[in-house]
């Protein structure tokens, strides 16, 4: 067993730690009745500093996670070797190898202060978070469920996979206190910022611009967004000797401009706050669903910075900030009507999806045909719906032939040759003809005597074209998700 395993949470350096000791206060709990809901709010990182920072962000944190994993792996291996250690005392010998949450995080901390490079893009704050997200899966793997079931080993994963940066919650008893990325700026300020030309100007809060029509603009958001700055100073409220309002130096909390995700953590001071413009959703009716959310500050609990695959953003990933907020998730008027009216129905639904059509029941709640009667209904796709699907699906088992065809010619040898590529190769020898370079074999995957494949598909070479051609269906897939 290596040094690095074992190397934990010796004793004297557990010692020498000072620790702040437990909370004296009252702990902020969410309560039984408070629901959670999560928004997405687009960021805007076309800036091309802003852009390197946060991909450089990135790519340091998922030098972190990978690095935890691996440890993990490695620690996890080694509580199961150890038959004897963990048939004594198994809470000892998970303490031993670091195997605890704080274990992970000391274990993090390490592996930023050994490195140069880390801590000036990152904090301790969310090397701390990302040990707690992989402790999360190794005691999945440690500890069995309800069922009796436990998970896999944690794995190291990939770039492509890693997408989400976790945040800290903020603090709801104390003001002011949000690590990691805080979220500033207020909804009205963003309206004031970003109003559309032809909003009555009578309109001047998002409650009144959330009394409108459907089909009215309320923002009109530039293709680039400017970045917000940091106001300079404030007044206190108090007046000097002469008469003077008093003023003192701002910060973010005084920000009541355009909604911003702030990340002001990095060692590298001299590029300032990282700040990066959110771009608010401004389709049809999309203005009341952001009042219900944004328009009070005091229900935002965290946020998550994540990344996904975009051709058509810069670098090939669109940005976006995950923030929950404690509340209940948006419906709008009118669905609030019709379920209160459903439930004054006092009748039961029913329904039967099927290959083709769907199948609609609804009968009493009291399966007494006296009390009503029974109502069906089917709906199924017209001419036109029919004959988009089927070009669809055409369109998509193109997409997968050309994804194979991609695979199999940058990986020739771990694909045979089709019969009617071995036929010709055996007509052309036996005419005398030189042997011709299959560039895209179409047999079966090479195998070893047992029949097990001997590479996996994760472990094979990925051209630029493939990535971008799944790119592009993985998008086309999200949409219809999304519309459906």
């Amino acid at each position: 067993m290596s040094a690095e395993l074992l190397e934990a949470a010796p004793a004297s350096d557990a010692s020498a730690r000072r620790f702040r000791g437990k909370n004296k206060g009252k702990r902020w709990t969410r309560g039984d009745g408070t629901e959670l809901a999560v928004i997405r709010l687009p960021l805007d990182v076309r800036g091309l500093d802003s852009q390197l920072r946060v991909e450089q962000l990135y790519s340091a944190m998922w030098s972190v996670k990978r690095a935890l994993r691996r440890d993990a792996r490695a620690a996890v291996d080694a509580y199961w070797a150890g038959d004897v250690r963990r048939n004594v005392d198994a809470k000892g010998w998970r303490v031993e190898l670091g195997l605890s949450r704080a274990g992970m995080e000391r274990r993090g901390y390490r592996h930023m202060e050994r490195s140069r490079h880390l801590g000036r893009h990152v904090t301790k704050a969310l090397v701390m978070h990302q040990a707690d997200e992989v402790w999360e899966g190794v005691s999945r793997h440690l500890f069995p469920d309800e069922s009796g079931r436990r998970f896999g080993r944690p794995r190291t994963g990939t770039w492509w996979d890693y997408t989400r940066i976790p945040g800290r919650a903020r603090s709801h008893t104390t003001a002011r206190k949000w690590e990691t990325f805080p979220l500033h700026g207020t909804l009205a300020g963003h309206l004031d910022a970003y109003r559309h030309r032809d909003l009555d100007q009578a309109i001047t809060t998002p409650e009144q611009a959330a009394g409108l029509a459907p089909t009215t603009s309320v923002l009109a958001q530039p293709r680039r967004m400017p970045q917000p700055t940091r106001p300079r100073r404030v007044e206190t409220g108090d007046v000097s000797a002469k008469g003077k309002p008093k003023t003192r130096a701002a910060t973010w909390w005084d920000h009541t401009g355009p909604l911003a995700l702030v990340f002001t953590g990095g060692a590298d001071s001299q590029r300032g706050d990282l700040v990066l413009p959110v771009r608010l959703p401004s389709g049809a009716g999309r203005w009341p669903r952001l009042v219900h959310f944004l328009n009070n500050p005091t229900t935002w609990h965290k946020v998550d910075l994540v990344r996904r695959r975009d051709a058509s953003s810069p670098g090939g990933w669109a940005y976006e900030a995950h923030l929950m907020v404690l509340t209940s998730g948006y419906a709008s008027p009118a669905t609030r009507a019709r379920r209160a009216a459903a439930a004054d129905l006092n009748r039961v639904g029913g329904i039967d999806g099927n290959v083709s059509n769907l199948s609609v029941v609804s009968f009493p709640d009291t399966f007494h045909p006296a009390d009503g009667e029974i109502q069906t209904s089917r709906v199924e796709l017209t001419d036109a719906e029919l004959a988009a699907l089927a070009k669809a699906q055409r369109k998509e088992r193109g997409r997968k032939r050309a994804l194979d065809r991609s695979r199999r010619a940058t990986n020739l040898n771990q694909y045979g040759m089709s019969a009617r590529q071995q036929a010709r190769a055996e007509r052309r020898e036996a005419s005398g003809l030189p042997a011709r370079h299959v560039e895209v074999p179409g047999g079966a995957r090479a195998v070893d005597k047992a029949g097990v494949p001997q590479q996996t598909y994760r472990r094979e070479t990925l051209s630029a074209g493939y990535r971008l051609m799944g790119l592009a269906g993985s998008e086309r897939l999200g949409a219809v998700a999304a519309s459906r």
